[in-house]
């Protein structure tokens, strides 16, 4: 399977201002001095490979969306945030017509339909979209959201065939050649999660989540439904301070409680999802080292402890990739 990131923010979809992009490029040029970048070739070499990510990259502003690519001919998407504008794009762009795709949503948020208006393959009457999701109110939700005063037309406009299917946490459902079971999560309004199963190789969705303390339990059901997962892609916007500070019960998880889950599950790699809007790109950055640290002293403490001891740090298995996604990461399981 192949995971293509296409919207990795939340709440709000963010640009870059002229300001920031004028620093990326100062901190770029001063970190050239001296480099010998004659060449087309050495010069994109230079920043793909010694600028820091902030600099040379962006970890992009839209809102969530998913894509992955599993060899069937059906598109397999998850959540329809601002990122499902430049899927839409790209697959116009590639003259893609005729296909069936099926978007599963992890709630009803806007900042995880908004994006729905504005899919291109929804005006072509030779595709077909199904909807996907345990809301019982999908329907009603990107309607709404079409009806003057809010969108110039209505959800009537779309040319394909357009339908919706309910399912309830616990379901298996089987498309895009794969399994994918659903699981309830802690947010307002309640979101689901989305696990995806295709022969030995998995990746759960996990998005706008809250984890409170029953998650330290041994007897925790979200560890059940990561068990083993290849790819964790995980609702972090917050620090572990914010989590259980001011920030507290509002839907979101921190990047600390990622990596334990993780290594309580014997996940394999680890994405952080959904970034705060107001979080830059150095500051992301900083996250992802940070990340990296408290995940090298996890392992450490599993060495100084003794094994065999149920629930221990001895019983972990840490993930071997942690990573921050970004819009445009395309990572392959």
């Amino acid at each position: 399977m192949k995971v293509h990131f296409k919207g990795t923010r939340g709440s709000i979809p963010i640009a870059p201002s002229s300001q920031i992009i004028s620093e990326k490029v100062v901190e770029c040029l001063l970190a050239a001095r001296g480099k010998d970048l004659r060449s087309e070739g050495q010069i994109r070499s230079f920043v793909e490979k010694e600028l820091p990510f902030h600099i040379g990259h962006t970890y992009g502003g839209n809102t969530s969306c998913v894509h992955i690519e599993t060899g069937s001919d059906d598109y397999l998407i998850f959540d329809g945030g601002s990122g499902l504008y430049p899927l839409g794009q790209e697959i116009i762009g590639n003259q893609t017509s005729g296909k069936t795709f099926h978007i599963f949503f992890s709630h009803l948020h806007y900042d995880h339909i908004q994006g729905i208006p504005f899919f291109g393959p929804a005006y072509d009457p030779d595709n077909q979209i199904i909807f996907h999701g345990s809301h019982k109110t999908i329907e009603k939700a990107l309607k709404d959201q079409m009806h003057a005063p809010f969108f110039p037309v209505t959800f009537d406009t779309f040319k394909a065939k357009i339908s919706f299917e309910t399912h309830a946490p616990g379901d298996v459902i089987s498309v895009c050649d794969s399994k994918i079971s659903i699981h309830e999560q802690n947010h307002p309004g309640i979101s689901y999660g989305y696990r995806i199963d295709q022969g030995e190789k998995s990746v759960v969705y996990s998005t706008d989540a809250e984890h409170p303390c029953q998650a330290h339990g041994k007897s925790y059901p979200f560890l059940d439904f990561i068990q083993g997962a290849n790819l964790l892609i995980f609702d972090a916007p917050y620090t572990h301070d914010q989590s259980i500070g001011a920030r507290e019960n509002w839907g979101h998880s921190s990047n600390i409680m990622g990596v334990e889950l993780a290594a309580r599950a014997k996940v394999s790699n680890l994405a952080l999802f959904h970034h705060d809007p107001a979080t830059a790109d150095s500051e992301l950055d900083d996250f992802l080292c940070h990340t990296k640290k408290f995940l090298n002293r996890s392992k450490m403490a599993v060495k100084e402890t003794q094994p065999g001891i149920p629930g221990s740090p001895s019983q972990r298995s840490h993930p071997h990739n942690v990573i921050v996604a970004y819009d445009g990461l395309i990572f392959e399981v």
